[in-house]
Formats: structure tokens, C-alpha cells, sequence
């Protein structure tokens, strides 16, 4: 008898446990949602596929390659899409949303998000994303150069070191 009650009690907790687990899921979802996940991963996309045609220029890629470059460049994305698909990345956002917020934060989130200002923020969102990318796209710019600099300078000396040795 008392074997049952501790079966019983079991099975009542591991209801319970999945009951909350699954609220808190179903939390994460839902803020999800409520900020366009989705459509904000097919947006990164058009972005993605600016930018990696920007590069043809920095790859000295001639106007005749630019058939060939656009070619690799649509295969690419392509590929990007069919593996960093919404409906293949989800489950893992969700998972990750739920191991760093708690059941109540994410509530309150979707709380925001589904007030006036959070709807704009969302909206605003690709907005903010291509000014960033491009400030990004800016600095890097001045940035390679640099570093490509330092990279040169590290070569020289490899091989004089190597020489030196010699």
C-alpha cells in the first residue's frame, strides 16, 4: 500500500513538473511571437544577402565574375535558409529563452511587447537592424585594413625570425 501512495505521489509530481515546464514553454512562445521571431530571421536574410554581395567588391570580383559570384552567392543563401530555418532554429530559441528567463520575466516581456511602444519597437526592429549593420559594415571597413596591417607586419617577422635561425 504505502509502495502506491509513493507511486501515486511520483506520478502526481513528474504531472506537476511537466505541467510547469511546459507553461514556461509555452511563455517563450509566445514572446516569441509576439516579437515576429520569424519574420525577423527571414529579414536577417534580405540583410544577409546585402551584405554578402557587398563583399564582391572587396573580393575583387569583376563585373564579368559578378554572374558567376551572384550564382554562389544565391546557392549560399539557399543553404543558409534551408539550415537556419525558423522552424529548425525554434525549438532552440524557445530552450534558450526558457534557461535564462523565468516563467513570470517572460510573461512580463510578452507584456511589453504586446503594449503599444512594444508593437512599435518590433516594427521599428528592421529598422534599427540596417542601421546597425551598416554602421557595422562602416567600422569594418576601417577596421580590416588595419588588422590586415598587423597581419603583414607578423609575416615579416615570422620569416625574418625564420631567417635569423637559418
Amino acid at each position: 500500500m504505502s509502495k502506491l501512495i509513493l507511486f501515486a505521489t511520483l506520478a502526481l509530481l513528474s504531472i506537476n513538473v511537466f505541467g510547469q515546464q511546459q507553461s514556461h514553454t509555452d511563455a517563450a512562445k509566445q514572446l516569441l511571437d509576439l516579437m515576429n521571431a520569424d519574420q525577423s530571421i527571414e529579414q536577417a536574410y534580405g540583410q544577409m544577402y546585402s551584405q554578402l554581395s557587398g563583399m564582391a567588391e572587396r573580393l575583387g570580383i569583376t563585373e564579368d565574375q559578378r554572374p558567376m559570384f551572384e550564382s554562389y552567392l544565391e546557392r549560399m543563401v539557399v543553404v543558409m535558409k534551408e539550415e537556419l530555418s525558423w522552424e529548425r532554429m525554434e525549438p532552440f530559441v524557445i530552450d534558450a529563452y526558457v534557461s535564462v528567463y523565468s516563467e513570470e520575466e517572460l510573461k512580463e516581456l510578452s507584456e511589453f511587447y504586446a503594449s503599444p511602444i512594444g508593437q512599435k519597437f518590433v516594427a521599428k526592429m528592421p529598422e534599427l537592424m540596417q542601421a546597425t549593420m551598416e554602421m557595422s559594415q562602416k567600422m569594418m571597413g576601417e577596421l580590416i585594413p588595419r588588422i590586415t596591417a598587423i597581419q603583414q607586419e607578423l609575416v615579416a617577422e615570422a620569416k625574418k625570425g625564420q631567417s635569423d635561425r637559418q
